[in-house]
């Protein structure tokens, strides 16, 4: 099949010249996205003849995009990456159940001719957590941002946590997907005032507020080193984005000696759970752990 029927797709140049590839579909990770290297450096370490490229699609036409790549029998699958994590939902032709149910995609691979959404975020941001955090069952946890990764890392956490708050732009947003989830989480407004954080001691960013070098905004607003300032001393700051690896609300973090994270071992969990699922057999975990490693 001619690489011309996907490239008409897309909105930078792509050449493939392997038996199979895999794609990172977003809105513009040729743009430094870390996925392909991770993958590519798992296919180098199995021999296989494969590559994952990033692809470069709008929403616009991203429908048509996914039909090509599902009639095209070398795309074994891949990620996917803001904004497309919820438009892919209705494009594919079937769903993992916890992807079901989060209702935003991260992960595709294929099943015969179909294409199988799946989400690894959330697993990938809970191993960080349980690694991290050794009282995190009994931790008051705030998760800013219901985004795809968002709502992936929210039903992840729900449950292994002793409460979780979601506060999102769009309260209404956050009212629904924590009446969705049920038991111990529910919808807040985003924190204005040091009362609004009582309790909390682990605090999640999922928006994307700080992804751009340069950004000085903290996702907790213009009052987030009062607001962090506030919180216990044994307070967790995670962030879920990796580029760059300190965003201004973990830098307000650290200054007053908080903990952080941000989320390079995430991204790690997620691609390493996310290529098992398109190339079943090709390596073991700890291989493609170790070879993605490798990659940096």
């Amino acid at each position: 099949m001619s690489d011309t029927l996907f490239t008409a797709f897309l909105d930078n140049s792509i050449t493939n010249a392997t038996g199979r590839f895999a794609a990172l579909l977003g809105l513009s990770p040729s743009k430094g996205a870390r996925s392909p290297a991770l993958w590519n450096a798992a296919f180098a370490a199995a021999g296989a003849d494969a590559v994952m490229h990033p692809f470069d699609v709008s929403e616009a036409n991203l429908p048509g995009l996914v039909a090509t790549l599902k009639a095209d029998p070398r795309y074994i699958g891949g990620s996917v990456a803001v904004p497309h994590k919820q438009a892919l939902v209705a494009l594919l032709d079937r769903l993992e159940p916890e992807a079901e149910r989060i209702g935003a995609v991260n992960a595709i691979y294929r099943d015969g001719t179909g294409l199988v959404g799946a989400n690894t975020d959330g697993a990938g941001a809970l191993e960080q957590l349980r690694g991290m955090v050794d009282d995190l069952g009994g931790r008051h946890a705030l998760l800013l941002g219901l985004g795809g990764a968002g709502l992936a890392v929210a039903a992840y956490l729900a449950g292994n946590v002793a409460s979780l708050r979601l506060a999102d732009r769009s309260l209404g947003k956050a009212q629904a997907f924590a009446e969705r989830l049920g038991g111990n989480v529910r919808g807040v407004e985003l924190p204005k005032s040091s009362s609004d954080l009582r309790g909390v001691k682990l605090i999640i960013n999922c928006t994307s507020v700080g992804h751009q070098d340069g950004d000085q905004a903290s996702s907790l607003g213009d009052n987030s080193e009062p607001l962090l300032d506030a919180m216990p001393d044994d307070t967790v700051i995670y962030d879920i984005i990796y580029q760059p690896a300190e965003t201004e609300l973990l830098r307000q973090a650290k200054v007053i000696g908080l903990t952080t994270l941000n989320g390079l071992g995430m991204n790690l969990d997620q691609a390493v759970i996310a290529f098992e699922k398109a190339n079943p057999s090709l390596l073991t975990t700890d291989e493609i752990r170790d070879a993605m490693q490798s990659a940096g």
